[in-house]
């Protein structure tokens, strides 16, 4: 008996879906990479026994400041993910970078550096009003 051409294809579609669900699970397709942006929670301040101000005095900051117009802007998101490049690859958790807004600012640049600390894996990113702490590096305690 002679097989039928459509049991050939059709066992070839079921491998092939088996693969490319076996492929997208290797990579993590369907993992949820959502950010959730938290604001300060002056009672968590409380719970803790610091507040945001208290915390900030500890760190050396660096502050870059937006002035609404788009080629400075862009300078700035470009010299801030540098700043993280190089507080990550100095490993120094004393270091923070400290993003003030200005009334004028985009709300496409406020996403772009959401997206930068997203990108370059920050651990810690503080918005609070016009201003966003950032804190690239910290120590891990065993």
């Amino acid at each position: 008996m002679k097989p039928k051409p459509f049991y050939i294809y059709r066992a070839f579609f079921i491998i092939f879906i088996s693969a490319c669900f076996l492929w997208m699970i290797r990579k993590d397709a369907f993992k949820e990479r959502a950010t959730y942006i938290g604001y300060r929670d002056k009672d968590l301040e409380k719970e803790i026994g610091t507040s945001l101000e208290e915390y900030l005095k500890t760190k050396s900051m660096i502050t870059l400041q937006f002035n609404g117009s788009e080629k400075y802007d862009n300078s700035i998101l470009n010299r801030f993910q540098l700043e993280i490049q190089k507080i990550k690859k100095a490993e120094n958790s004393n270091k923070g970078i400290h993003l003030i807004f200005s009334k004028k600012t985009t709300y496409e640049n406020v996403i772009r550096s959401f997206q930068i600390c997203k990108i370059e894996d920050c651990p810690t990113y503080i918005p609070d009003g016009y201003d966003f702490w950032v804190f690239p590096y910290y120590k891990k305690i065993n």
